[in-house]
């Protein structure tokens, strides 16, 4: 068989990713897929550099760096769990992006990446939550280009 693309979307601090991680290794990868994990982070400031200052500013900076930093950690360290497995062929992406455009930089990765497959776990939030926040998966499915397959 040929060596499929799959992209797993998850945020490795969030309880869910594990969870995907592990079903989608027990039951849908191939070793010899291409397994690309993705990360899309999220930085949202509702103020302005004249409203907090120069100094604010540059520690919202330091802070996002850090951030970013630990980020990649975390998802390296599902990567390499993943080798540990025997899936081998493992590479990490990480986005950064502001709260309105995260389930279109997913998207547009995926689509522009000739994906096979978009494997991404659901946080299976409480209706009110879902009406008023909308669902990320419900989003990305409705708009690509490839098969999805959601782990609850």
């Amino acid at each position: 068989m040929a060596s499929r693309k799959i992209v797993i979307a998850i945020d490795p601090l969030s309880q869910e990713a594990h969870k995907t991680v592990e079903w989608t290794m027990d039951n849908f990868l191939r070793p010899d897929d291409h397994i690309e994990l993705a990360l899309v982070l999220v930085f949202d400031s509702e103020f302005t550099e004249s409203e907090l200052g120069i100094g604010a500013i540059d520690n919202l900076l330091l802070i996002e760096e850090e951030t970013i930093k630990n980020r990649i950690k975390d998802l390296t360290k599902v990567a390499t769990y993943m080798k540990t497995k025997g899936f081998t062929n493992v590479t990490t992406h990480i986005f950064k992006t502001g709260p309105s455009k995260a389930c279109r930089v997913l998207v547009d990765f995926v689509d522009s990446s000739k994906v096979d497959c978009l494997v991404m776990g659901s946080r299976n939030l409480a209706g009110w939550k879902t009406f008023f926040m909308g669902s990320f998966s419900d989003y990305v499915q409705s708009r690509i280009h490839c098969p999805v397959l959601i782990v609850r």
